[in-house]
């Protein structure tokens, strides 16, 4: 090539001397050179022509010299292909490419316009390798290489194009347990010497998961139809644990191993229970509490019910807040309803799973408060036999809390009074009963025999006498023993109890029975006095779970089953409110008042 350059320019050099050589004989010595000059040179023609030609070769060397030098060849890759495919086990992959290149060049390559690798050089035999690799990621990048010389000349860019595919990826998390999933993220804490986790993840549908902690495969899962896969009982040791999940889909890829690094600490101090305490102002109940002070600190849970005869627990009962913050100390619940109390406790739960309450607080404070009212009266007070004459009442909760009613027996008189020594029939029939539910009955008493009354309400005094007989034939001697006792019910000035004072006389009296009329023979007397502590007497069942504001009907049934004409009965029952331990609130305590019938004595 550079001789035929060479060629044409002696050409060009010899036409255009020809052409000076032709002007310079033009007639009239009109020339481009004096005819001394044009004499001189034709003179000079031969050598003068070699020089020139010598001259410009040796230009046009130098020339292509230069020009040589100025020519960089780009990089030919060898080692991928434009558009060509790579599947990845990542969001990004390493690659290495391999080339062509003049020897001593160094090689920059670009990925997506930056400029990756600068030091790449190629070898003696014109060969380059990126020894580290370059970085691509998903999806299409674009590469590009340029071939530097010693002297700083770069070459054209080569272009191709890489398509990083990486299939689904494993993903996984464990968790303290399948039930409270609570997910355990580089350090967890426990009670436990080798506490047992649980895994759950997804990944391709039917694909073997292998599960390995520690350097040891603990398990092996086939992913479900939705790509679902679990395993529980996943033993951990105290210390550093690290967890690999891998799989072999259903077409033999094998996907990377998702790593996942967890720290155990053992924990066995539960931490300090708060004291809970608080007020209620503005239609808010304010709660404070004094700051854990647990190392291992994780939440406070304040959990709140309604019902007094429950214990606010967790996780069992409503949660109302959950509170991140160590050093607080304070909650404002403001979502109350009207006249209701409610009932907290907080738990302090540190990061190895303790959970500790505080003391259960009632705000406001609980009121246990029922009332009384008579409703449909009644102006016939007769019933003939095997007839019902009802009386109804509404009782209403008029405290703050959910309550249960306890009736209490206060007395039952007949007049006139029966005689025992009688056989007879029941006389009346009388029943505590839920009108609105007919076969509810609080209380049934179907054989009244006699006047009853409670030593609670026995304020005024009352007395019974019993007398018994024995007769020994063998000693001809008669005893009659003749017991009296008298009872009387006070209320205690100190202690607000009612006390019971009973006064028992007993008279033993001995007879001759071989005289006629029997001749006394003797009389002893004995006097004891006792006290004793009454409450109300509870009768029947509970009336249960009555809400603040609600009422209930009640209904006093009476038939006379046997009582004669103007036979009369007079009923009085209490009511009381109950707590959550059966304990009734005798200050609160509701009367029906005295309930009078009348036979007629009719059927």
């Amino acid at each position: 090539m550079i001789n035929k350059i060479k060629i044409s320019i002696l050409i060009i050099i010899a036409v255009l001397l020809g052409l000076f050589y032709t002007v310079g004989c033009l007639p009239g010595g009109f020339g481009l050179f004096p005819d001394d000059l044009l004499q001189s040179t034709v003179d000079a023609e031969i050598p003068a022509e070699n020089n020139l030609l010598e001259e410009q070769e040796s230009d046009i060397d130098s020339k292509l010299i230069d020009l040589k030098d100025g020519l960089v060849s780009a990089p030919v890759i060898l080692s991928h292909v434009s558009g060509e495919q790579i599947f990845g086990s990542g969001d990004k992959e390493m690659v290495f490419l391999r080339g062509l290149a003049e020897a001593g060049n160094t090689i920059e390559v670009y990925v997506n316009g930056i400029l990756e690798q600068d030091d790449i050089i190629v070898d003696t035999g014109g060969k380059f390798e990126t020894i580290n690799g370059i970085k691509i990621i998903e999806g299409k990048n674009i590469i590009e290489l340029i071939a530097i010389s010693p002297s700083g000349k770069k070459s054209n860019s080569t272009k191709f194009n890489l398509l990083l595919s990486v299939p689904q990826k494993v993903e996984y998390s464990v968790y303290n347990n399948p039930t409270d999933l609570k997910k355990i993220e580089g350090i967890y804490y426990t009670e436990e010497n080798k506490p047992q986790v649980y895994l759950k993840g997804t990944y391709i549908p039917g694909s073997n998961m292998y599960i390995q902690t520690n350097d040891r495969i603990v398990g092996e899962v086939i992913s479900n139809e939705d790509g679902f896969f679990v395993m529980e009982n996943i033993v951990l040791d105290t210390g550093d644990n690290e967890i690999a999940v891998w799989a072999i889909t259903p077409d033999d890829y094998v996907s990377a191993p998702v790593f996942n690094s967890i720290t155990v600490f053992k924990d066995m101090i539960a931490p300090y229970p708060s004291n809970l305490t608080g007020y209620q102002t503005g239609g808010a109940n304010y709660i404070d509490w004094a700051a854990s002070i647990d190392d291992n600190f994780d939440v406070y849970k304040i959990v709140r019910v309604e019902d007094p005869c429950m214990n606010p627990e967790y996780p069992d009962d409503d949660t109302i807040a959950t509170i991140i913050d160590q050093n607080s100390t304070s909650y404002v619940d403001d979502d109350l309803e009207d006249g209701r109390s409610y009932y907290y406790t907080i738990w302090t739960l540190d990061k190895a799973g303790h959970a500790v309450s505080s003391n259960v607080l009632a705000l406001p404070k609980p009121v246990y408060t029922i009332s009384i009212s008579k409703v449909e009266a009644f102006t016939d007070y007769s019933v003939s036999r095997r007839e019902w004459f009802y009386q109804y009442y509404e009782i209403t909760n008029t405290g703050n809390v959910t309550l249960d009613i306890q009736p209490i027996m206060a007395y039952v008189k007949l007049n006139p009074e029966p005689d025992e020594e009688m056989e007879i029939t029941p006389l009346w029939e009388i029943h505590l009963w839920d009108p609105d539910n007919a076969g509810v009955y609080y209380y049934s008493d179907k054989a009244i025999y006699q006047t009853h009354l409670s030593d609670w309400v026995n304020t005024s005094g009352s007395t019974t006498v019993v007398e018994e007989e024995e007769i020994d034939y063998d000693n001809s001697t008669k005893t009659i023993i003749v017991t009296e006792i008298a009872k009387k019910t006070e209320r205690n000035a100190v202690n607000l109890k009612r006390i019971m004072t009973v006064y028992t006389v007993v008279t033993t009296t001995e007879y001759d029975i071989t005289t006629s009329p029997h001749t006394e023979t003797g009389e002893t007397v004995t006097y004891d006095t006792t006290t004793e502590v009454v409450e109300p007497e509870k009768i029947g069942s509970l009336i249960e779970n009555l809400q603040p504001g609600e009422k209930i009907k009640l209904g006093v049934k009476i038939q006379n089953i046997s009582a004669a004409n103007n036979e009369e009965i007079t009923v009085h029952f209490n009511f009381a409110p109950v707590d959550c331990d059966g304990h009734f609130f005798v200050d609160e305590i509701i009367s029906t008042g005295d309930i009078y019938c009348k036979s007629s004595g009719r059927g």
